[in-house]
């Protein structure tokens, strides 16, 4: 006579083996609103989560492009990168003829965008940059970074560090006392400075160029503004940006319709006094 257990153990076997009854592959998890969580291509990378969260997948973006600990080395290979971008006219760049200006109005607010991150037809329905504050003592060595919110004190010198998942326009406006508006970077007003997407540069370029105020007093601001060439006229998308402010600089992100192309710009108070 079998053991009981031995007949278990012989049926689980025939069992497993026979054709019919192989197991099936386990089906994709979900993440609760019907999307799989599958790895997708977003900005060019592999992103190995579900897409809902784009202030997530921003972040993965940002790991291994941003740069974590200040130390002579780090910040002569961003020197480095940073001859990836050049300073050119806006004419011989910008998608939208006529264009005099790549500046734009701050439309940017504190917080996280609602809508979720989606690719279709290979095109994603956000695009985001990353901007951060580098300030410098008298010696040239840095000292941190900081979220733009931080803003800068009279006689303060810094640098700003820009990381976009796009191609990119970058222009800088100062907004004096009396509020009147004038491109100071690059300092000719029909100039721009091209930015690629995944490269993690410093504003100014040059390794001995600094932001630097002093002497002034009442309200005065700076005005960073990043397009993409194509972004002018009805091309240029209009939804609000939002911001998340980090220890090591804000992340903004712009929701985009389709045939319109992201314009984020944030305005940097100036802090007068010490």
């Amino acid at each position: 006579m079998i053991a009981p257990s031995r007949v278990l153990a012989c049926f689980l076997i025939l069992a497993l083996a026979a054709p019919g009854m192989a197991q099936q592959p386990t089906p994709p998890a979900q993440n609760g609103t019907g999307e799989e969580m599958q790895p997708k291509f977003i900005w060019g990378i592999l992103i190995k989560f579900a897409v809902n969260y784009a202030v997530s997948a921003f972040g993965s973006y940002l790991l291994g492009k941003l740069t974590e600990q200040i130390t002579p080395q780090s910040i002569a290979n961003m020197l480095l990168r940073s001859k990836s971008a050049s300073i050119v006219p806006l004419g011989s760049v910008a998608g939208g003829l006529g264009a005099k200006s790549a500046g734009a109005p701050e439309n940017t607010v504190a917080g996280e965008p609602t809508t979720p991150l989606k690719v279709e037809n290979g095109r994603e329905n956000f695009q985001a940059v990353h901007v951060a504050l580098m300030k410098f003592d008298r010696a040239g060595n840095a000292l941190g970074f900081q979220p733009v919110t931080e803003g800068f004190r009279t006689g303060e010198r810094f640098k700003l560090r820009v990381l976009p998942t796009f191609d990119g326009l970058l222009v800088i406006d100062n907004i004096n006392p009396r509020n009147q508006r004038k491109q100071i970077y690059p300092a000719q007003a029909e100039n721009v400075v091209t930015i690629k997407a995944g490269m993690e540069i410093m504003i100014p370029l040059g390794k001995d160029e600094y932001f630097e105020f002093a002497g002034a007093t009442g309200d005065e601001q700076l005005v960073v503004t990043l397009r993409d060439p194509r972004a002018f006229g009805a091309a240029a998308a209009t939804a609000v940006v939002t911001r998340k402010d980090e220890n090591n600089g804000s992340n903004f992100m712009q929701e985009l319709t389709p045939n319109t192309y992201p314009v984020i710009s944030q305005a940097l108070k100036l802090k007068h006094g010490s």
